[in-house]
């Protein structure tokens, strides 16, 4: 997948842990149909954005909303519903989109500038709950793992 050299990944990570397993149990053991094809069709449109010289925050935005595993899992991360709700490109300069990275505790916010006051923002929020984090601002790795032979 190519991405846009502009963005950057701000990974916000809480000091706790969480359990995979205690994420996982909180799914749902079915989806409905309208749910996945909601998460497939923003899939379709997010490998293609990300991709764009110049990304559009919103079609971002918009293509990271998730029905899958996000709604299950808010309440595992304190101040989670609050972020999801609030920021958006237009209120946070610099933010393209925002989720819970995978299973949590880690908040992924993908941005193409401020992307210190995009971490002091959500660590703020998340310090209105008591909780610690830190933070770490990524760059975005297009080619994915390689192996080498070695001669």
């Amino acid at each position: 997948l190519e991405c846009s050299s502009a963005i950057r990944a701000v990974a916000v990570i809480p000091q706790f842990e969480l359990a995979t397993s205690k994420a996982r149990a909180a799914l749902p053991s079915t989806y409905e149909t309208r749910d996945v094809v909601f998460n497939l069709q923003r899939l379709a449109v997010l490998t293609t954005a990300l991709g764009r010289k110049c990304p559009d925050p919103w079609l971002i935005f918009r293509a990271m909303e998730d029905r899958v595993h996000q709604p299950y899992r808010m309440h595992l991360v304190p101040g989670l519903p609050e972020i999801l709700a609030s920021f958006n490109p237009d209120n946070t300069p610099g933010l393209l989109g925002i989720c819970l990275s995978g299973a949590g505790p880690t908040i992924l916010a993908l941005a193409v500038s401020d992307f210190d006051a995009i971490a002091a923002k959500l660590q703020a929020v998340l310090a209105r709950h008591d909780v610690d984090s830190k933070y770490q601002v990524l760059d975005i790795v297009s080619e994915g793992a390689s192996c080498e032979s070695q001669s």
